[in-house]
C-alpha cells in the first residue's frame, strides 16, 4: 500500500512540476517585468479577446519554433496567445492613438490564461524573432 500511495505522489509530483507561475520579476532586454505586469497583460488578453477587441491586432497567436529555442513552461499543447508587456500596462492601441507594443511578450495558453513564457524581440537573431527573457 505504501508503494502505490508513493507512486502516485510522485506522478502527481512531476505533473504538478511541469507547470509554472509567473516569476516575482523577469528580465527582458532593457526591461524588467514584475508579476503583477504579467498577470495584468495576461487578464486584458483575455478580457479584451472575450470582447472580440483586438487593439493592434493582440492578443494573437504564438507559435513556438525550435529554432528560438524559447520553452514554455506550461503544461499544455496549445495553442498559445502572446500579448505585449508595457509600462503603466496593460497595453493598447487604437487607430486614433498608436501605441507601440514594444518587444516585450507575454506567453500564455490562450483558453485557460495559464503563463507559459515570458519573451522578447530585443537581441533576436531575426527580426520578428524571440528569445527567452529571464
Amino acid at each position: 500500500m505504501k508503494a502505490v500511495f508513493f507512486s502516485l505522489v510522485a506522478v502527481v509530483a512531476a505533473g504538478l512540476a511541469s507547470a509554472c507561475s509567473p516569476p516575482s520579476s523577469i528580465s527582458c532586454g532593457y526591461n524588467t517585468w514584475s508579476y503583477n505586469d504579467l498577470q495584468t497583460a495576461i487578464e486584458a488578453a483575455q478580457y479584451d479577446a472575450s470582447i472580440g477587441d483586438y487593439p493592434d491586432n493582440y492578443p494573437h497567436s504564438y507559435y513556438q519554433y525550435a529554432d528560438e529555442g524559447i520553452q514554455l513552461c506550461c503544461n499544455s499543447n496549445g495553442p498559445y496567445s502572446e500579448f505585449p508587456l508595457v509600462d503603466n500596462g496593460p497595453y493598447y492601441s487604437t487607430s486614433d492613438n498608436y501605441v507601440s507594443p514594444g518587444p516585450d511578450r507575454v506567453i500564455y495558453v490562450t483558453a485557460t490564461g495559464e503563463y507559459c513564457a515570458t519573451v522578447t524581440h530585443t537581441g533576436a537573431p531575426t527580426r520578428n524573432g524571440f528569445v527567452q527573457c529571464y
